[in-house]
């Protein structure tokens, strides 16, 4: 009987992260086996990209690709209050700093990932989809064993890229919540959603309330993706049932009752929780983690499929530098201090939002510009390699945090209140089939 086959690397999840790392490790000559346990194409959230997403996509040679497909152009954010107050508050990428690209883009998953798993087939990897991991019965350098609804599959080397599945993470009971960010999202697709003009054009909108906050994505030339994410104390104690919870804060909401006005979409939203978690250590015996696997973020500031595809990077340059005869200690040592590092900076980013004081100098008048524009250099995505003087000018805005916290240096924002406000006219979206 012949021996099984041994792949140089098994990559679980065929996902964008996934994918990237698989078609980076098979373009170096190294034979990969990507599985997958659902089918293509299917939905996923995590539609807005960033700047440094693109320059991702570009590197891996799949930009063009990408541009291809559905997509809106997206120059900025958009943050607003929900009940309008302060009016809208605007960061463009035009003014990050650096020579980045200044613009990046939205799109629906299903079409993004769809290109990504196929151009990983393209590049030589062995992707299989509809193959559930049941078990991962070998973990050690050089040599790891996957058992799977279609048997087992043998490899030197293995990159969890499963998404919230998490299976490193919950095979080795690594997964660890975040103290105050369990929080769950409600969200669908909208066509005639009103979308911001002027300065707002083709810019992210984010609307915040004191119970969590909406995103209100464009995806294409007619389709939007609208969301709410509510807090802990908000979802754990609501008395609506969860498939009506985005339809319930949009009645309550007046700036998203006027850009829904004339929505066409579903009466019921998905919805998703286990808001935000790390699996580290990164990387063990035989091991990698990346993408949602390893960290997943509230979703505010887009981070998470730039986080990938930059873990997707060194993640595969780990494993083509051990087919060379690199020491798998060194490199365990190098993805886990990368993936910290890139990480803290993430959770950072993201607590900082949930700080009123923080809230209160977004809406400030009196914002510094030069402060303004490295926290935009921030939201690009720029966290792998932050230039010196964009890191002390955020050092400097924790800075104002704090003492916001104690002594004032710009007036308080009142939050507003979903819990507290009425229900207008019962909001117009108009019953339709659920978006693919």
């Amino acid at each position: 009987m012949l021996p099984s086959r041994k792949y140089d690397c098994i990559v679980i999840g065929a996902g964008p992260a996934g994918s990237a790392a698989a078609m980076e490790m098979a373009r170096a000559g190294l034979d990969i086996l990507v599985l997958d346990r659902g089918e293509f194409p299917r939905f996923r959230i995590g539609e807005s990209f960033l700047p440094r997403t693109k320059r991702a996509f570009r590197r891996l040679g799949v930009l063009d690709k990408c541009l291809a497909l559905p997509h809106a152009r997206k120059l900025g954010v958009e943050i607003s209050l929900g009940d309008a107050r302060h009016g809208s508050q605007y960061f463009h990428f035009r003014d990050v700093y650096g020579d980045g690209d200044k613009e990046a883009f939205n799109m629906a998953r299903m079409h993004l990932d769809q290109m990504m798993m196929e151009s990983a087939r393209e590049a030589g990897a062995d992707v299989r989809t509809s193959c559930a991991i049941e078990q991962l019965p070998r973990l050690e350098d050089g040599n790891v064993t996957v058992r799977t609804t279609h048997g087992e599959f043998h490899g030197r080397w293995l990159i969890d890229a499963s998404g919230q599945a998490s299976t490193i993470g919950k095979e080795l009971g690594q997964r660890r919540f975040h103290s105050f960010l369990r929080n769950v999202a409600y969200f669908e697709h909208f066509e005639h959603v009103v979308r911001p003009s002027g300065r707002g054009q083709n810019c992210f909108a984010l609307t915040i309330a004191d119970e969590g906050w909406f995103w209100l994505i464009p995806l294409d030339a007619t389709r939007t993706s609208i969301g709410f994410v509510a807090r802990e104390t908000l979802h754990r104690n609501l008395d609506v049932p969860s498939e009506d919870r985005l339809r319930w804060a949009i009645s309550r909401t007046p700036m998203l009752r006027e850009r829904m006005a004339n929505a066409i979409g579903p009466e019921k939203n998905r919805v998703i929780s286990d808001f935000t978690y790390r699996c580290d250590p990164f990387a063990g015996p035989g091991h990698f983690l990346i993408g949602d696997a390893a960290a997943f973020l509230d979703p505010v500031w887009s981070t998470g499929l730039t986080l990938g595809l930059l873990a997707a990077e060194q993640a595969a340059g780990s494993v083509i530098r051990m087919s060379r005869n690199s020491s798998p200690a060194t490199e365990r040592a190098r993805h886990n201090a990368w993936m910290k590092r890139i990480t803290d900076r993430a959770f950072r980013l993201v607590e900082g939002f949930y700080d009123p004081n923080f809230r209160d100098l977004l809406f400030s008048r009196n914002r510094t510009k030069q402060l303004e524009r490295a926290f935009v250099t921030l939201l690009a995505g720029e966290i792998d390699d932050i230039p010196f003087g964009v890191g002390l000018r955020c050092q400097a805005l924790r800075g104002l945090c704090a003492v916001q916290r104690v002594w004032p240096v710009t007036g308080r924002v009142r939050p507003f209140r979903i819990a507290l406000s009425s229900p207008d006219a019962p909001t117009a979206i108009v019953s339709s089939a659920p978006s693919a």
